[in-house]
């Protein structure tokens, strides 16, 4: 990306040498040469600098960031402990938390910006909120309430603002809740990211 914008400012700027330059020597065909080449290296400005917005666009559409890794560890078939780390040195660790049920998830609040602000690469605003233990069976879950941890603020202003605001707001697209979880896997590094959309959580390769 960053070779690709230097070749785009180069071609520019050869584009304003040569026509600047076409319009002060003398000669008609130094005068065309020169006018040429300069309109050549404009067409090429013109093609990178669209190709560099096309990139911009496809990564901000598609960027993951990473917020968290989460390990478990088996309790029972119905019980496990979980740990906690965010990647922000400036959040503290979790856990170990015991928690109830065969999956675990995480959810928080998604800011989506209108999508001509993502295609110029703006991302989406998120705070993680909670992580809890949860049953894939319905009736197991119905016969135990899920556990429960805060992993920040248990009330966002911020995001409540935005959510009450978001009809008025032309550069916002949506305000949400986002959640995604997945069974308890032992001994397995998962991983927790936030998307242009919301939350996704994969398994860690190395």
């Amino acid at each position: 990306m960053t070779i690709l914008s230097a070749a785009t400012v180069i071609a520019w700027l050869f584009s304003i040498v040569l026509g600047l330059s076409a319009l002060r020597c003398r000669g008609m065909l130094r005068k065309l040469r020169r006018g040429m080449a300069a309109v050549i290296c404009a067409a090429l400005g013109i093609l990178l600098g669209g190709l560099l917005i096309l990139l911009q666009g496809f990564s901000a559409f598609t960027a993951e960031t990473l917020v968290a890794t989460v390990t478990t560890r088996r309790l029972a078939p119905d019980a496990f402990e979980l740990i906690y780390t965010p990647t922000d040195s400036s959040e503290r660790p979790l856990g170990p938390l015991q928690m109830q049920g065969d999956q675990w998830a995480f959810s928080g609040g998604i800011v989506k910006w209108h999508p001509w602000l993502t295609a110029l690469g703006f991302r989406s605003s998120h705070r993680p909120m909670r992580i809890s233990g949860q049953f894939s069976r319905l009736d197991q879950q119905r016969a135990r309430p899920p556990t429960v941890y805060p992993v920040g603020p248990l009330i966002d202003r911020v995001w409540e603002a935005f959510y009450r605001a978001d009809p008025y707001l032309p550069f916002v697209e949506a305000v949400y809740g986002s959640s995604a979880y997945v069974y308890v896997e032992p001994g397995v590094a998962q991983e927790v990211y936030v998307t242009s959309s919301g939350y996704l959580i994969k398994r860690s390769h190395p």
